[in-house]
């Protein structure tokens, strides 16, 4: 193919609505030219290599080498790469809404791939697909719905190349698609060659006597088992058959002693470096001629050919879990939105992933505090494992599994062939008992929260290619944000809460601040804003106002402090952060800093979190920011009635937290006092917003209260 054809895709669909939306799909898929045209440079190269060799070796340059565990010429690396040596061309639409006129456009050729609807107007169904299959080899790609997705399965089994449920296709997934199914069927070309070639030689002769051992040889098994001819004469030939084949085999070349004939079978024979070669071996019982006298056994090596077998059908697997995959993780995302509580989350996540064709089981496990166990909450399809394993977070070897590594790393862990994979020694028996072969691990966090591990298995060894985990390695952070939304609504509504009590002793010593001869400092309400930022309104006594003040030049998160107003020998003063890792986790977990206070120089702080909330993540992080710090108190408690709850459920109910932050910032920032404190244009500065903004806020946000406090009176009367 030269750098100026133009691929040809024929669609075949009556909808002129899906029909648009291929082609403007295939309007943004230039790429799958250059990908097709850097394919047959590829296997032009590969012809060109092994031009004079003996068949069956493989050139670096060969088609199967280029593809072999990449996906595809574009990760070969070599210069067949993509766009090395080729023009990138748009690919070239042919639309027909019949299946007859598709079929003529077929018979004039010069089509490199067919897009087919299976409901036209002259034919409907199956039908549809084994009529055009018959008609030509061109590689077919068929369209379904979304409720026809058992349809595109078997249309894969009755000779499609490809199935497309139509409302998920995308421009990538298309052009993976078409790639995909014209790289299947070059390969299936490549393989009836192959078999063309091999069936005209024979790659080893061997004579074997009544007791199965070799008599004589041909010299060509040297070049296919490594070993020369004399080096096996008088050896026993099923000594180096595989422990799981040698008993077949011994049963078939009994039948033959008894006067059958060894039809075609399979099995796997040590080559002389420790591997195993796939040998296709035929026998024939020529011990009554006189020149023979001896099993003849005729044998050739198929070992590539069953590698391309594998790789066919994983390649077909893969694409048809991807499929799947994707409207999975659509349906889960809108049940990840709709939940109300963790547990129907996470049951609802780990079921839908298990019921799924691409799928064994999946669970969802976090971390014991104590002991760095990973233990497991939820669950679906599968009894006894995890429960009979242990995971660890450690550094023994059970911590070294996908699972811990993805808790210590924050990043999703995959091993794509269990068996054969190290670090997952510790579970091989697991792994065998239960038939998984391929996992994933994927945190679920939001922000800076670990809330667990999402695990993943699949029988297919070697799952979880990049496709596949770019999907489901959303639905870390999907769950993660569903979480975090959950656990705030809770906290709102629950009464009760984990309280946890703070004492961090020399609180000034690392700030340089002497502490004040007399008073104190309250911290009496913090205020979130955007970008991370937090507003605190505290109250200072006596001379407690100066050593505020010295811990705004000292401390860096602390960006300004401004007097509000001095009463009574009290000091309101409002304070602005840019940063606060212990105020950003307390509210990431839907918590609240209930109250602060400084003495001398100790702080004792008091933290309100959901029942159900991650108090080790908070405290490790009270504890980063303040080495010093120690829990003194932690215990269940029901949340303290507000002075006015009817308010403060209109709050909740009424506002939105732009009014509400507007309505509180202005209130402590004393805004409503008379005289006022503050004006409105500084209390806007403070939002970061401007003033006619703030002051609308305000507005709606008072409009909202009293008609919500009129309107309850009325009812109530």
């Amino acid at each position: 193919m030269s750098g100026t054809h133009r691929l040809t895709v024929l669609l075949v669909e009556d909808n002129p609505g899906d029909a648009r939306y291929i082609e403007e799909l295939l309007r943004e898929a230039s790429e799958l030219s250059a990908r097709v045209m850097s394919n047959e440079d590829a296997v032009r190269r590969g012809h060109e290599a092994t031009a004079g060799r003996s068949y069956g070796e493989t050139t670096p340059g060969s088609l199967g080498a280029s593809t072999a565990g990449t996906g595809g010429p574009t990760a070969s690396g070599n210069d067949g790469g993509l766009g090395a040596r080729s023009e990138e061309v748009a690919p070239e639409l042919v639309h027909e809404t019949r299946l007859a006129d598709g079929l003529e456009r077929l018979r004039e050729g010069a089509i490199d791939v067919v897009l087919l609807d299976l409901n036209l107007p002259d034919s409907e169904g199956i039908e549809t697909l084994t009529t055009a299959a018959e008609a030509t080899d061109v590689p077919v790609v068929v369209l379904t719905g979304v409720s026809d997705r058992s349809v595109g399965r078997r249309a894969l089994r009755e000779g499609a190349d490809e199935y497309l449920v139509k409302d998920e296709i995308n421009s990538d997934l298309l052009v993976r698609s078409l790639y995909h199914a014209m790289e299947r069927r070059e390969h299936e070309r490549e393989l009836k060659r192959h078999e063309v070639l091999v069936e005209e030689s024979t790659d080893v002769n061997a004579v074997l006597g009544a007791d199965g051992t070799f008599r004589f040889l041909t010299p060509s098994v040297e070049s296919v088992l490594g070993y020369a001819p004399e080096e096996l004469i008088g050896e026993n030939a099923f000594e180096r058959i595989h422990p799981d084949d040698v008993d077949a085999a011994a049963e078939e070349f009994g039948r033959v002693l008894e006067g059958g004939e060894l039809v075609p079978m399979e099995f796997r024979y040590e080559h002389a470096d420790g591997s195993w070669v796939v040998l296709e071996a035929r026998g024939r019982d020529l011990r009554d001629d006189p020149l023979v006298d001896g099993v003849v056994l005729y044998s050739r090596d198929v070992t590539e050919r069953k590698r391309r077998e594998e790789q066919l059908a994983q390649q077909r697997e893969e694409l048809a879990a991807l499929n799947q995959l994707n409207g999975v993780v659509q349906e889960l995302t809108h049940a990840i939105i709709e939940s109300t509580t963790r547990t129907d989350l996470e049951e609802s996540v780990c079921r839908r992933l298990a019921g799924t064709d691409a799928y064994l089981f999946a669970w969802i496990g976090e971390i014991d505090s104590t002991s760095e166990e990973v233990l497991v909450r939820t669950k679906a399809g599968v009894d006894g494992y995890p429960d009979d394993a242990r995971i660890t977070v450690g550094d023994d070897p059970e911590g070294q599994g996908p699972t811990g590594r993805a808790i210590r790393t924050g990043e999703m862990q995959v091993a794509r062939n269990i068996l054969e994979n190290p670090d997952f020694e510790p579970w091989w028996d697991q792994a065998e008992r239960y038939g998984f072969r391929s996992s994933a691990a994927i945190p679920i966090t939001h922000e800076d929260t670990l809330y667990g591990v999402l695990n993943v298995y699949s029988e297919r060894p070697y799952a979880f290619d990049d496709d596949e985990r770019a999907v489901v390695g959303q639905l870390g952070e999907v769950i993660g944000h569903a979480l975090t939304a959950i656990e705030r609504k809770q906290a709102l509504m629950s009464e009760e809460v984990v309280e946890i009590e703070f004492l961090v002793q020399g609180y000034l010593d690392g700030f340089d601040v002497e502490p004040p001869e007399e008073g104190s400092i309250t911290y009496d309400r913090v205020v979130p804003l955007s970008g991370g930022r937090h507003v605190v309104y505290g109250t200072a006594t006596g001379d407690a106002v100066d050593t505020v003040r010295a811990l705004a030049d000292r401390v860096s998160a602390w960006e300004d402090v401004t007097v509000v107003a001095e009463r009574d020998g009290r000091t309101r003063f409002e304070l602005e952060l840019t940063e606060s890792p212990v105020l950003s986790k307390v509210a990431s977990r839907g918590g609240r800093m209930q109250r602060a206070s400084v003495e001398g120089t100790e702080l004792r702080a008091m933290v309100h979190l959901p029942p159900d909330a991650d108090v080790r993540s908070v405290v490790d992080s009270m504890r980063e920011a303040y080495p010093r710090a120690r829990v003194i108190a932690q215990r269940r408690t029901q949340r303290s009635p507000e002075p006015r709850p009817d308010v403060q459920g209109l709050v909740d109910d009424k506002l939105t937290p732009r009014q509400r932050n507007a309505l509180e910032t202005a209130y402590f920032s004393g805004f409503f006092e008379w005289p006022r404190d503050s004006s409105g244009e500084e209390v806007a500065e403070t939002l970061d917003v401007s003033a006619p903004t703030f002051h609308q806020h305000l507005r709606v946000a008072e409009r909202k209260l009293m008609e919500a406090m009129f309107e309850t009176e009325d009812a109530s009367s």
